[in-house]
């Protein structure tokens, strides 16, 4: 064991530093959020009226909604407040230019 030590540490700590970092990598990674619209909580709305306002631009369940919205923004309990931001999972909406207008707007 010793001898095979000697020969083969530096393979040995490789491996192991690379399981370990792409466990890390693989357990800290969520979903990437960057595609998905952010909007800004108005006074007096809930989780559940975000998930029916935007329930024509997802498949989910409004349960399923609160549930992935919680997750991403990591919110503890269901309650948001009137300025707060929140990813929602409805893809981003990107403008082309100051005329607001929208890509799939365009044809």
């Amino acid at each position: 064991m010793i001898t095979l030590w000697k020969k083969y540490s530096y393979v040995i700590m490789l491996v192991v530093i690379s399981i370990l970092l792409g466990l890390y990598i693989l357990i800290s990674s969520d979903e990437d959020t960057s595609g998905y619209q952010e909007i800004v909580v108005n006074e007096g709305q809930s989780l559940w009226e975000i998930a029916n306002l935007y329930a024509d631009n997802h498949s989910l369940s409004s349960q399923e909604f609160i549930e992935w919205v919680s997750k991403k923004n990591q919110l503890n309990e269901d309650n948001i407040k009137a300025g707060e931001k929140l990813i929602i999972p409805v893809k981003a909406k990107h403008l082309l230019n100051d005329n607001s207008k929208l890509a799939y707007d365009m044809e």
